[in-house]
């Protein structure tokens, strides 16, 4: 990775100009039906495909075309801003969540990831040796998405609970999730623009050890230009606006424990993900 100025990402990247340029007229609005439309119909339909037609296909090619391995594009880490490829800020996203996640491994039940795509984040987190003891369970929106997950654990002979979940319904489908498990999700949650008071409440019920969310934050950014352009990109985008108030409305009326470290990581430079941590109280 070769480290940057925030001014150098316009050189680096077509999202910086995109961003300054942009008008109301060009936000993309995410509705349920697009989001099946972007995922199930085109993005997970592509990836089942290449599974089905081709037996030698396994996760490592699916993250290698998902995540354009080759590719050198600009880079979040803590601050600062790279260029970096694909396969590093890809691995850098793990090698964190791996981190942050092992520290709640001691009696855990399991791991269990909720709005998971293909199944890449936590597909991957298990082969890491600090993890790989834990039960897995996938929940996932689209039905692509899920088979998807089917198909590539059974290509790792990896055990998986598969099940349907809308985090915008607050349904979780066939998965019967385990008292005490470590519950995350990463770049799921921002994609419900109003995220309900009743979130915290569904997942509750469950008896988490441990609840992870690394997801972009749009109440985590400042009034600098960096900060102003991602709350901009946020907005062009549809995503969430509100996260940040639930998790803190819960801490304040005592529901959990919170604990929060702002902007960490973000192969995407405008749109980093913070780390949230919860439990009951």
């Amino acid at each position: 990775m070769k480290e940057i100025n925030f001014k150098d990402l316009s050189l680096h990247s077509d999202l910086f100009n995109i961003i300054n340029n942009s008008t109301n007229k060009d936000i993309k609005y995410k509705t349920r039906k697009e989001i099946i439309r972007e995922f199930n119909n085109e993005k997970w339909a592509d990836v089942i495909n290449k599974i089905k037609n081709n037996k030698d296909i396994k996760l490592q090619e699916v993250d290698e075309q998902m995540e354009c391995f080759e590719k050198i594009s600009t880079f979040y880490f803590n601050k600062k801003f790279y260029l970096a490829t694909g396969k590093e800020s890809f691995n850098k996203h793990l090698e964190l969540y791996s981190d942050l996640i092992s520290n709640y491994i001691n009696d855990a039940s399991a791991l269990v990831e909720l709005g998971a795509g293909y199944g890449s984040k936590i597909l991957n987190l298990s082969s890491f040796e600090a993890l790989n003891k834990l039960q897995l369970f996938a929940g996932e929106f689209t039905e692509n998405g899920c088979e998807s997950i089917k198909f590539l654990s059974d290509r790792m002979n990896k055990l998986i609970k598969v099940g349907r979940c809308d985090l915008e319904e607050l349904m979780i489908d066939e998965l019967k999730i385990p008292e005490n498990s470590i519950i995350f999700t990463s770049y799921a949650l921002h994609y419900i623009k109003e995220i309900s008071k009743s979130f915290i409440d569904s997942l509750l019920k469950y008896n988490p050890k441990i609840v992870i969310h690394f997801e972009p934050c749009y109440e985590h950014h400042s009034n600098s230009s960096y900060g102003k352009m991602c709350k901009r990109y946020i907005e062009l985008n549809d995503y969430n606006l509100n996260m940040i108030s639930v998790f803190k409305n819960a801490e304040k009326n005592k529901k959990i424990i919170l604990d929060i470290e702002e902007n960490v990581i973000g192969s995407n430079p405008f749109l980093p993900v913070s780390v949230i941590k919860w439990r009951s109280t």
